[in-house]
């Protein structure tokens, strides 16, 4: 599965640290944030470890930055930018490894962004809501909703199912994403290999739809496709895992809901073929193929 997380400039400051920074330009702020120390969760977190140790937050600032105010964790946490006071266009990339030295050499943390906005185009639902793999991750999140192996089209009923996840950045690359509009008028956008369960009880990779396809809303409805679109972005990749915690179901597909329709899902680091439809009748709910 793969996390993506957009390039484009998303990070705004949020707080500012000092009287100093409140006479800055605020597009001169948000090109600091969004470009020049634009950073992802990951590097956020960890430039808010290193400022924590070297004492440039206070544990207060730093459970904030981290934290919401319920204690969770932020999907998009905040983290301080570094420049020379009584001039802003000094700066300097502070780290972003915990145990990296603590010397800046005069320059302090006068605003604070917000990390990448992080989407999916993939988000499943779990019991508290709808959340990216990666925001699952991130949040700690782990009963996923999947379809019961006794549901049918005519009375799709859903259990959770334990999950434990787990995330590794991967290289910034151009991705092929597939936006796709049906006959009800939603639009789904995801990956070309994301799979998606058909009324004939066919897994298809989005790449291979067509408007002679039609999907399964959550609901059990029929909603046929009626165009596909492709586009390129540009994009921070992430590889999650997302393993299921019952030994039964080990390695085989479960079916979720992925914006509001049913999608296949291949736990513990199964591979999906990206070159065929997959027909998976051995690890399906028997009862959505009759």
């Amino acid at each position: 599965m793969i996390r993506i997380s957009a390039l484009a400039i998303t990070a705004t400051s949020l707080l500012m640290l000092s009287q100093t920074a409140q006479a800055v330009n605020l597009s001169l702020i948000k090109k600091r944030c969004g470009i020049q120390d634009s950073l992802d969760v990951f590097a956020a977190l960890g430039r808010n470890a290193w400022a924590l140790r070297c004492k440039y937050l206070s544990p207060r600032t730093y459970d904030w930055f981290v934290n919401d105010d319920f204690g969770n964790k932020r999907s998009l946490p905040y983290y301080p930018s570094f420049t020379k006071p009584g001039n802003f266009a000094d700066w300097i990339a502070a780290p972003r490894a915990k145990m990296a030295s603590c010397e800046t050499h005069g320059y302090s943390p006068l605003i604070s962004c917000v990390s990448n906005k992080n989407f999916d185009t993939s988000p499943f639902t779990f019991a508290s809501g709808e959340f990216t793999i990666y925001d699952a991750y991130t949040q700690q999140v782990q009963q996923l909703v999947v379809v019961d192996e006794q549901a049918t089209l005519d009375n799709l009923h859903y259990r959770e199912d334990t999950v434990s996840i787990t995330a590794k950045k991967a290289p910034v690359q151009q991705i092929d994403m597939m936006t796709i509009h049906t006959q009800s008028g939603k639009t789904l956008r995801i990956t070309q290999d994301h799979p998606l369960l058909l009324a004939e009880g066919i897994l298809k990779n989005a790449q291979y739809l067509n408007t002679q396809d039609t999907l399964i809303a959550h609901d059990g409805g029929l909603d046929q496709i009626t165009s596909i679109t492709t586009s390129t972005v540009t994009a921070q990749l992430y590889t999650t895992q997302l393993n299921t915690l019952d030994a039964a179901r080990k390695g085989k597909t479960q079916l979720v809901i992925t914006q509001g329709f049913l999608s296949g899902y291949l736990a513990d680091n199964g591979e999906l073929d990206m070159g065929q439809r997959l027909v998976l009748r051995d690890s399906l709910p028997e009862t959505l193929l009759r």
